[in-house]
C-alpha cells in the first residue's frame, strides 16, 4: 500500500463528515487543498506538491472533521487550539512525516508545468512524468528553502502517523549572513525588498494565524459603513498612508510579523503567496529567534506566547 492509499484508508477509518484533503488541480501537476465528504475519498491524493497549509480551512468548518497535515500544518493547527479557535476533540489528524515540499516557482523554471503530468519523491530525486516519459532531478534543486530549516518535519499532533517519524532542525544558521550585517547594512536590505512591495496582504490572507476580522494594517479592512459616524471614522489607526512606498510597507511587515510572535508555525504560506517573491520567513525566523533567546519562550509549550509575557510581567 503506497502513501495516497495509506491516507484515503485513515480517512475512510475517520468517518468523519467533512474532510480537508488535497486533489488534483485541473491542468496542473500540484493540488489544491478542498472540503470534501466521505463519498469524495478516492480523489484524495499527496505529493511533494501538497504544499498548503488547512489550518485555515478548518476554522470555517463545524462538526468531525478529518484533515491531512504535514509537520507546520499540524503546528499551526496546534496552535489555533492554543488560541481556542479550534476543538482538538473535534479533528482526526493525519499526519504525513515529510521530507519537504517543492518550490513550485523553482520547478517551473526546470521544466514546463504543462507537460508535467505526475510528481512523485523517490530517494533523493523528484521524478517527473511527463506527457512522453519520466525525468529525473535532484530534490535538493527544487525543494523549498523554507524545508531546510524545518524543525517540526513529523507533526506534533496526530491520530495516525504515514511514515516514519524525523528529526529537524533546531539552528537559525539561515540568518547568519543578515546578522553579520552592520545595522546600516540590514536597513538598506529590508528597505531595497520592501521597495518591491506592493501591499496586496497576500502574505496576511492566506496566513493561518491571521485570523482578525479586522486587521489594524489594512485600512480597507476596518469596520466602517455608510452609517459609521465622522467620530467612528476618526477613531480609527492610521498607521499607514494610501500610497505604497517602502517606508509604509517596512510598518505593515513589522507589526504583521510582531503579531507572530511566539505564534508562526514556519508553514512558509505567506512567502510562497508572495507575488513579488519577498524574503518574508528571514523576517518570521529572526522574531522566533529573539523570542526564544530573549523570553526563553518555545512554540511546544501549552501555554501561549502572550499569555506568558503576562505572567512574567506579574
Amino acid at each position: 500500500m503506497n502513501e495516497v492509499e495509506k491516507i484515503r484508508e485513515e480517512l475512510k477509518k475517520s468517518g468523519a463528515e467533512r474532510i480537508v484533503a488535497f486533489v488534483k488541480k485541473e491542468n496542473e501537476p500540484r493540488e489544491v487543498l478542498a472540503v470534501l465528504s466521505q463519498k469524495d475519498i478516492d480523489k484524495v491524493t499527496f505529493s511533494p506538491l501538497s504544499v498548503n497549509n488547512p489550518a485555515k480551512l478548518l476554522m470555517q468548518l463545524n462538526g468531525k472533521v478529518a484533515v491531512v497535515a504535514k509537520g507546520c500544518d499540524a503546528m499551526a493547527i496546534r496552535q489555533l487550539i492554543k488560541e481556542g479557535k479550534l476543538k482538538r476533540e473535534n479533528l482526526f489528524i493525519v499526519g504525513i512525516s515529510c521530507r519537504g515540499v517543492i518550490d513550485y516557482r523553482k520547478l517551473s523554471k526546470i521544466e514546463k508545468l504543462s507537460e508535467i503530468r505526475e510528481v512523485r519523491l523517490e530517494g533523493e530525486e523528484v521524478v517527473l512524468k511527463m506527457r512522453n516519459g519520466e525525468k529525473r532531478i535532484p530534490f535538493a534543486e527544487v525543494i523549498e528553502e523554507n524545508c531546510l530549516y524545518c524543525e517540526h518535519p513529523t507533526p506534533v499532533i496526530y491520530d495516525v502517523l504515514i511514515g516514519e517519524a524525523r528529526e529537524g532542525r533546531k539552528d537559525f544558521s539561515d540568518l547568519e549572513k543578515l546578522e553579520k550585517m552592520s545595522r546600516e547594512e540590514r536597513w538598506e536590505y529590508w528597505i531595497s525588498q520592501f521597495e518591491r512591495c506592493i501591499r496586496c496582504h497576500a502574505c496576511r490572507s492566506v496566513c493561518p494565524l491571521c485570523y482578525c476580522e479586522e486587521c489594524i494594517v489594512d485600512p480597507s479592512n476596518l469596520a466602517i459603513s455608510p452609517m459609521s459616524t465622522a467620530e467612528d471614522k476618526a477613531s480609527y489607526p492610521r498607521l499607514l498612508g494610501k500610497t505604497v512606498n517602502a517606508k509604509d510597507n517596512a510598518i505593515y511587515h513589522i507589526i504583521r510579523v510582531l503579531h507572530h510572535a511566539g505564534r508562526c508555525s514556519g508553514c512558509g504560506e505567506c512567502e510562497r503567496a508572495c507575488p513579488m517573491e519577498l524574503p518574508l520567513r528571514k523576517l518570521e525566523r529572526k522574531l522566533e529567534k529573539v523570542v526564544k533567546e530573549v523570553f526563553g519562550y518555545d512554540l511546544n509549550e501549552d501555554i501561549p506566547f502572550f499569555s506568558k509575557l503576562d505572567m512574567l510581567g506579574d
